[in-house]
């Protein structure tokens, strides 16, 4: 199987309901905007887990000097269609 390319670190990443989980198995059931710090593999090979931050971090009066504000699973299709530009 060839990997599949990922977005980059800067990357906007705009997920729905039922692409993406909090944890494995712990599907997630609203809408988020994130702007992604790093993308990391899972044992379960359809997710990988992205680190990133709410589009609202890059606000001036935010000041969010975190590493990362979010850490979810995210279906790698959604991954690779945002990385090819097939996605919003």
């Amino acid at each position: 199987m060839t990997a599949r390319t990922m977005p980059i670190p800067g990357t906007r990443l705009s997920v729905r309901p039922g692409e993406w989980q909090t944890a494995p198995g712990q599907p997630g059931h609203t809408y988020h905007d994130i702007r992604i710090v790093s993308v990391h593999e899972s044992p379960d090979p359809a997710h990988a887990w992205v680190r990133g931050h709410g589009l609202e971090c890059a606000w001036e009066s935010a000041d969010c000097d975190k590493p990362f504000c979010f850490e979810v699973l995210v279906d790698v299709d959604v991954l690779a269609a945002t990385a090819a530009g097939e996605r919003p």
